[in-house]
């Protein structure tokens, strides 16, 4: 399982926001015409009330390398191994992030974009994601492009989360202008950069005049353009950003935070959220200002899920005890690693009414501290799915993602998704159907 000590949040200003999106989300799907949109999607009437909800239940994919011991072109395989396997077996999405400079191997991806493009070719159903794309590290027009052919290469399958950046080096060596030392200069640059590529998205022509960025610039001349990019004198006013993406509007855009604020300004910004850390009553409050900020508005695409989804560790083995003895070490690695993360610490597992320096929370194991706050998904199939199917009825989850532990290890990891969806995922889809 990846540790990721930081979370990615997609913080900035709100910005008015294209609402007409037509499409079609799977926390909220109805029945669907042959172009993948209802009738009522189609004329733009459909309602929160006539929605269906369903289980969504993800992958979260790392190219985990530890001491760079494997050819990258292994974890290419790996890879590919995993997502076709995925998508035979009825997982509803296979992710994968964006890292760079990772010399540790904990998740040497730094083109999903171009590695998902391969991937997708290798699949027929399953969902394609990014959590998460970078979003001030790239120029947004370029992103556009890249994310929207993806969406084609896809069928529309793609989901798109975005990031201000989570490690220092990954942001300053591309843009050191979006150092997050400067919050609020880094919280700008997301925020112009979204509405940059949702405006390369949905207008032709395109043009985008600030600071930043000049688009078309001026004196820009291209032969024989339509007289529609083109002002009086022959100068190029408006851009044709090609391809658009194959669903209207864009692919689905999440925020990944586990922050009220980053909540907040997701609901603002459009966008749904992931989240790791939270859990419990602590959950409860961030879906809670999640729906505050969204009901505040009069703009908001009822598409948006209401909750949000939840990262989880997970791996299945016949028995409890077998599936504890195969990831406690790990689970115990990743907790005290996070204990010395002075942002983070024992703080970031607990509930809302727990204290970190009670010597009774700090004297629990790290598998008990975990476990018993639902933050791994590890046992046998009845006890995963029994986990699942409570603090999903609870805390009113619809949509899982999912990190293996033992991701190394190709036979133990294909035998847990295995048993996740012959005998796991049955009994839970059955529960929220």
């Amino acid at each position: 399982m990846l540790v990721l000590v930081y979370v990615y949040e997609s913080i900035g200003p709100s910005k008015p926001l294209y609402t007409d999106r037509l499409v079609c989300y799977a926390h909220h799907q109805v029945a669907v015409d042959p172009d993948g949109l209802s009738p009522d999607a189609a004329s733009g009437t459909e309602s929160r009330g006539t929605e269906k909800r369903t289980m969504r239940v993800d992958l979260l994919h790392g190219l985990s390398n530890p001491g760079n011991a494997l050819p990258w072109r292994e974890l290419l395989d790996r890879s590919r191994h995993r997502i076709a396997l995925a998508d035979e077996l009825g997982f509803d999405g296979f992710w994968l992030g964006e890292h760079h400079f990772d010399t540790q191997g904990t998740d040497q991806s730094p083109n999903p974009v171009m590695l998902l493009s391969d991937l997708a070719a290798r699949t027929q159903k399953i969902r394609i994601g990014i959590a998460a794309v970078i979003l001030p590290t790239w120029h947004p027009i370029r992103l556009a492009e890249d994310i929207a052919m993806l969406d084609h290469m896809t069928d529309g399958r793609l989901d798109v989360a975005l990031s201000r950046g989570i490690l220092q080096a990954e942001i300053i060596n591309f843009a050191p202008e979006a150092d997050r030392k400067d919050d609020a200069k880094s919280k700008a640059i997301f925020a112009e950069n979204l509405a940059v590529l949702r405006a390369a998205w949905n207008d032709d022509p395109f043009s985008w005049h600030s600071d930043r960025f000049q688009v078309p610039y001026p004196g820009t001349k291209w032969p024989e353009a339509a007289d529609k990019y083109l002002d009086a004198d022959g100068n190029v006013t408006g851009m044709s950003v090609i391809p658009k993406p194959a669903q209207p509007g864009g692919p689905r855009l999440f925020s990944v935070t586990d922050t009220v604020s980053g909540f907040q300004i997701a609901a603002e910004q459009d966008l749904s959220v992931i989240t790791w850390f939270p859990t419990r009553s602590v959950l409860d409050g961030l879906n809670a200002a999640y729906h505050e900020a969204l009901d505040a508005r009069t703009d908001a695409d009822p598409r948006l899920a209401r909750n949000s989804a939840v990262l989880r560790g997970y791996l299945i083995a016949p028995t409890d005890a077998e599936a504890r003895e195969l990831a406690e070490a790990e689970v115990t690695e990743n907790v005290l690693f996070i204990d010395k993360v002075p942002s983070r610490g024992r703080k970031i597992w607990l509930d809302a009414d727990e204290d970190p320096n009670d010597p009774a929370i700090q004297a629990t194991s790290p598998w008990d501290l975990l476990y018993d706050r639902d933050h791994i998904l590890i046992g046998s199939p009845d006890t995963v799915a029994e986990k699942m199917i409570a603090f999903g009825r609870k805390h009113h989850v619809e949509h899982w993602l999912l990190s293996t532990f033992r991701d190394n290890d190709d036979e133990i990891v294909d035998r847990s998704m295995r048993l996740m969806a012959e005998e796991v995922l049955p009994k839970v889809r059955a529960a929220f159907a």
